[in-house]
């Protein structure tokens, strides 16, 4: 009984009267777009990121080795997404926002052009090379490694830095064949990394590197056109303490003290605009950037999805040495990274 008196009382009354004139739900005057009440949170999300971006611009300088260096990893990312939140709030009607995140993106974006006219080699592509390089981080444990071998036979590059070697233990006839010079792995390739070459070496120097043995390799590569120091390097990632830092500096120092044309090469788990990687490579080594911000990880099985990752392996050229071309390899073979296949000429020694 009480439930259903509670029914009756509760129901609606046919006789009710209509609303009064103009209290419609919102919906019945503005649609969606006048309901939706994200904008200020959003907002909100957008100029927060705004203010770690331009906080992250400091503070790893002044606090290097912390998870920081992270934010300003992101730039170029977080500058496309500012992009993509200006067009969202312009369709939104939010004019003064979509201006505000228009600002934002042109200040990050702006920066990263600003550093790439500042620090990149121009290349030369008419200008014939005097040898070529791959450097290829091909993933320690990648069960591809002889494929990886056969590639790099078939390319048959003047030099091949080979980083996470261990993956091609198994195929080390096929690279001797190949190439009859190497450094950084005597009898086997249980090691990290590795320089093969099809022309002699000297001056081989296996440096330690904080962390893991051997993953920076110093040699000069004696050319028909002339020498060439080679330093292949494996940098650890920036938040494993203060190594990042440390390894910086000790490459710093070390290219304080060559003379003449060197390529630099590997993975340096950075991109170049990282204030740290700038300061040490750039403005106190002199290098400059031949290989541009060419995305190497992660290496998606799409060539396309790839772009939307991180440009973490380098070619830095110094001295003489002219940058002919630099590429991504079209397919990982089963490694996280893409591989650079870079040409490089020495027109001033030439006689």
């Amino acid at each position: 009984m009480s439930k259903g008196i509670f029914l009756a009382d509760t129901a609606p009354s046919p006789h009710a009267a209509p609303s009064p004139a103009g209290m419609e739900p919102p919906r019945a005057r503005h649609g969606w777009l006048g309901r939706w009440q994200w904008r200020t949170e959003l907002t909100g999300v957008v100029m927060v990121g705004f203010v770690a971006l331009v906080l992250a611009a400091a503070l790893p300088r002044l606090l290097p080795g912390t998870p920081l260096v992270h934010l300003d990893q992101g730039r170029l990312h977080v500058g496309v997404c500012f992009v993509g939140a200006a067009l969202a709030f312009w369709l939104l009607g939010a004019r003064l926002r979509a201006a505000l995140s228009a600002v934002s993106a042109a200040l990050l974006l702006g920066s990263l052009a600003w550093f790439l006219a500042e620090a990149r080699e121009p290349h030369a592509p008419d200008v014939t090379p005097d040898f070529s390089l791959i450097s290829f981080n091909v993933l320690g444990f990648n069960p591809r490694g002889a494929e990886i071998a056969a590639y790099l036979a078939n390319e048959a590059p003047d030099v091949a830095f080979v980083l996470e070697a261990p993956a091609l233990h198994d195929s080390l006839d096929v690279m001797q064949a190949a190439f009859p010079y190497s450094a950084g792995c005597a009898s086997t390739l249980r090691c990290d990394m590795a320089i093969f070459s099809r022309h002699p070496l000297r001056d081989v120097e296996v440096v330690p590197f904080f962390t893991v043995h051997g993953r920076l390799l110093i040699a000069t590569l004696d050319l028909a056109a002339g020498p060439v120091t080679l330093i292949a390097a494996h940098l650890t990632k920036p938040y494993y303490g203060n190594w990042h830092a440390l390894q910086l500096d000790l490459l710093a120092e070390r290219l304080g003290r060559i003379e003449g044309p060197v390529v630099l090469a590997g993975d340096f788990n950075s991109l170049p605009f990282v204030r740290a990687f700038q300061d040490a490579l750039i403005d106190r080594a002199g290098l400059r950037l031949a290989s541009r911000m060419a995305p190497t990880w992660p290496a998606l099985p799409s060539r396309v999805l790839s772009y939307g990752g991180f440009a973490i392996d380098h070619v830095l050229v110094g001295g003489d040495l002219v940058p002919v071309s630099v590429e991504l390899i079209d397919d990982p073979i089963g490694s996280n990274h893409r591989g650079l296949v870079s040409r490089f000429a020495l027109p001033a020694l030439r006689p």
